[in-house]
């Protein structure tokens, strides 16, 4: 009985263990703080997270098959040639995501919402492109 117990708490811990390793990318999901530098933009740092955040999520911009669009969770997908154009290194006014982002072109599903993206993240965005897109 003991050794059964024993176990079910191994599990348990297990699976939370697993549950808050795997979940700690998602602790910025809701959030507008995530803040850019003015420069020297890191994609692991601070465009990853944003994407996550903001872009590649179930049912919009995530991997399939719960996306409905261009999946962006990854570099290489945002650099990819079957995404020609999305980003273009040290090109920001040539890439359409940050087109988008500044709403000179349309976003094929919705519009954002007012605040949904800062300034800051559009300006962050267009730095880490004119720094040349690195996989940082």
């Amino acid at each position: 009985m003991k050794l059964k117990i024993f176990m079910i708490l191994i599990l348990f811990s297990s699976v939370f263990t697993l549950n808050l390793l795997t979940g700690c990318g998602e602790m910025v999901s809701s959030s507008n703080n995530l803040v850019f530098p003015d420069s020297s933009v890191s994609y692991i740092i601070n465009v990853e997270p944003f994407m996550r955040v903001k872009c590649a999520y179930s049912g919009c911009h995530c991997e399939p098959p719960n996306n409905t669009s261009t999946p962006m969770t990854t570099w290489f997908e945002l650099m990819g040639s079957e995404n020609l154009g999305l980003v273009v290194a040290y090109k920001p006014d040539s890439s359409i995501l940050i087109q988008i982002l500044e709403e000179k072109l349309p976003h094929n599903y919705n519009a954002f919402p007012h605040g949904y993206i800062t300034q800051n993240q559009i300006k962050g965005m267009r730095k880490w492109i004119e720094e040349g897109a690195k996989n940082n």
